[in-house]
């Protein structure tokens, strides 16, 4: 019995080692939302696949599903996470992670998050210390935008663009009201 593959770009949002040489990660991926992988044998040393499953790497995955879990048969490296270690594109992607993991669940792709993701891998490198607080409540509010946690008409909802000085000054100029409403919105989903 054949098994389809599906081809799809992702993000490696957790991984965890399990038995003598398997890894069970937890993906992002474009097609299906957040869904959970195992890697069979992936820690051996004749693995190819071992040194493309870094944490918060932005990866294209073959999948095939099973009946509890999808399994990884091959697994590409697009952006590897060892290229940003030292900045603050990699502090932020734990924090984007973390709240993916806890508002998405189940097997739902969202677009709009997707997109997110996307742009900013594209433009990590604009990243800076004076920036990553406005990015971090941008992502944050437009994730609770787009599982339908957030009402809200601030300026940055409108655009996929990140790097914006109206966008930052709206931000300065509203920020423990927006922050507020943040924590409001993170307790208001119980998750």
């Amino acid at each position: 019995m054949s098994h389809a593959i599906y081809q799809t770009d992702a993000v490696i949002l957790k991984t965890k080692n399990m038995r003598e040489s398997n890894k069970l990660i937890v993906l992002y991926t474009q097609k299906f939302g957040l869904i959970y992988c195992s890697l069979q044998s992936v820690r051996e040393l004749k693995s190819k696949m071992r040194f493309h499953t870094n944490l918060y790497s932005l990866v294209t995955v073959d999948l095939v599903q099973g009946r509890d879990i999808w399994r990884v048969t091959g697994i590409h490296e697009n952006t590897s996470s060892l290229s940003f270690t030292e900045s603050h594109w990699f502090s932020i992607l734990a924090k984007f992670s973390s709240l993916i993991n806890r508002l998405c669940s189940g097997e739902e792709p969202h677009e709009e998050i997707w997109q997110n993701i996307e742009y900013l891998f594209d433009h990590y490198d604009q990243i800076t210390e004076n920036n990553t607080e406005f990015i971090e409540i941008i992502f944050t509010i437009r994730i609770l935008s787009s599982l339908g946690y957030w009402e809200g008409n601030e300026p940055f909802l409108e655009s996929i663009e990140y790097f914006n000085n109206v966008f930052f000054m709206f931000i300065t100029k509203n920020k423990k009201k927006l922050i507020a409403k943040i924590n409001q919105r993170l307790s208001d989903t119980q998750l």
